[in-house]
């Protein structure tokens, strides 16, 4: 008899089928209830089974389609890591995708640890489906935690757990009547954000950029009564707002209705200066809004709001059924590798690593300056900003890049009015290593420009 688990003999069934090539690669397991029901065992037990199976990368949990098998098994001289298959062309050398990270710098190893220790707690009374709002060991580590980096005030009873920033803006649109709120929005700016305003009916007041953030007196002259805003690091510009700016909003915002404070990326800042978020000069007029999936991919994507009192109240008597997206699982796995000290201990490690992709990133950008309008990518190794002086349009400069293997960006997306004389590209780099940032600006000078 198998003294295992049932939810580790389940587990090691699809593992072995998977090396084993019985389950071919791209094809689905079936579906968690079709699962319980042929063996007969509690739908928990099967969702442990695949979430172990998800951790260690041989499964994905594709939305809408089911869990899919991405792990390509070992062939004589390839990598064993799996694979995840998505779009991808053969014909591109260097990706400059915003958002992609070194697979390999993710301590998997010690996130497994934390997942197994809620799975080993959990395994004989695990309820899928937990606190709607967010699990509450979740919640309670990012109170604390955002109170020691950010200087948030917040109980854990007032933070919503999410998927995006972008899902949690359109649950908290809920909260609000169109008739009421008038949105005002930078520009340049966050596009997911602006979009969802728009199309849930709201009013939108695009506010241009000064050089210290958005315009406060172009913001007192619109109808706006509240405002979305990227103060650690404005989107576009890279900008990080100054405290007496933060002051002069939080005025603002006592005669007015609330301020969106979207603090996206501020773990990655590198500069010594630290500046408390607007949240802490104001928390009964700032909604909160970030997200730790930069520090978590390519594993889950959690994000989380933090509510005044007033809104949350509005919450809890509008919003009766909140289908959180985030698994439980997922949840409580972070709240452990928190806890645990991972966490503290990984972000050190990548901010160490970004920031010699950013110093890479620079001295290849300084040694072709003369092509360049305008290089913004402050504080952060993620990604920058590229005005290049051309009188070619945005899309004939990705075409060209493409054309000599290197993908890039547009970034029309994220102005509400075009202006400008030259073109602005985005170039992300965290998934690159310093030798792939120097030859993909070698490539895009070459592309872009005739040979010196």
């Amino acid at each position: 008899m198998d003294r295992k688990p049932l939810f580790y003999q389940i587990y090691d069934y699809f593992k072995q089928g998977i090396l084993k090539e019985q389950l071919p690669y791209g094809t689905f397991l079936p579906s968690i209830r079709s699962c319980a029901q042929s063996l007969n065992v509690s739908k928990n037990t099967v969702e442990s089974a695949y979430q172990l199976l998800v951790s260690e990368g041989y499964i994905s949990n594709i939305p809408k389609k089911g869990y899919q098998i991405v792990h390509l098994v070992k062939k004589s001289g390839s990598s064993s890591f799996p694979i995840w298959s998505g779009d991808y062309t053969d014909e591109v050398r260097i990706d400059f995708r915003y958002g992609n990270i070194e697979l390999s710098s993710f301590p998997l190893n010690q996130w497994n640890k934390a997942r197994n220790q809620i799975i080993g707690h959990y395994q004989r009374n695990y309820e899928v489906e937990g606190d709607s709002q967010g699990e509450n060991a979740l919640r309670k580590e990012l109170s604390r935690l955002l109170f020691e980096a950010r200087g948030v005030i917040s109980a854990p009873e007032q933070i919503i757990i999410g998927a995006t920033p972008q899902q949690l803006v359109s649950l908290l649109c809920q909260l609000m009547d169109t008739r009421d709120y008038v949105i005002g929005v930078e520009d340049p700016g966050y596009d997911g954000a602006r979009n969802t305003f728009i199309n849930l009916g709201f009013r939108v007041h695009a506010i241009p950029l000064t050089t210290d953030g958005i315009s406060i007196d172009e913001l007192e002259k619109s109808p706006a009564n509240v405002v979305y805003v990227s103060p650690s690091q404005q989107f576009l510009n890279k900008l990080t707002m100054p405290q007496d700016k933060r002051q002069q909003l939080v005025q603002w915002v006592y005669s007015k209705k609330y301020i969106f404070e979207d603090d996206y990326e501020w773990e990655y800042k590198y500069e010594n200066g630290f500046v408390a978020s607007i949240q802490s000069l104001a928390p009964e007029k700032v909604i909160y809004i970030g997200r730790i999936s930069k520090t978590l991919l390519p594993v889950t994507n959690i994000s989380y709001a933090v509510l005044p009192y007033e809104m949350l109240s509005l919450f809890h008597s509008r919003v009766t059924e909140y289908d959180q997206p985030v698994s439980r699982l997922d949840q409580l796995t972070f709240a452990q590798y928190v806890s645990n000290g991972y966490w503290y201990k990984h972000l050190q490690k990548v901010r160490k690593q970004y920031e010699e992709k950013s110093t890479a990133f620079f001295e290849a950008m300084s040694q072709n300056s003369q092509y360049f309008v305008e290089v913004e990518a402050k504080d952060t190794g993620l990604h920058a900003f590229v005005t290049v002086k051309s009188s070619k349009s945005e899309s004939e400069l990705i075409k060209l890049g493409k054309m000599n293997g290197v993908q890039v960006y547009g970034t029309s997306r994220y102005r509400y009015h075009m202006t400008g004389k030259y073109p602005t590209v985005l170039l992300g780099y965290g998934s690159l290593s310093c030798k792939e940032i120097h030859l993909g600006i070698k490539l895009l000078t070459e592309a872009w420009f005739e040979p010196v």
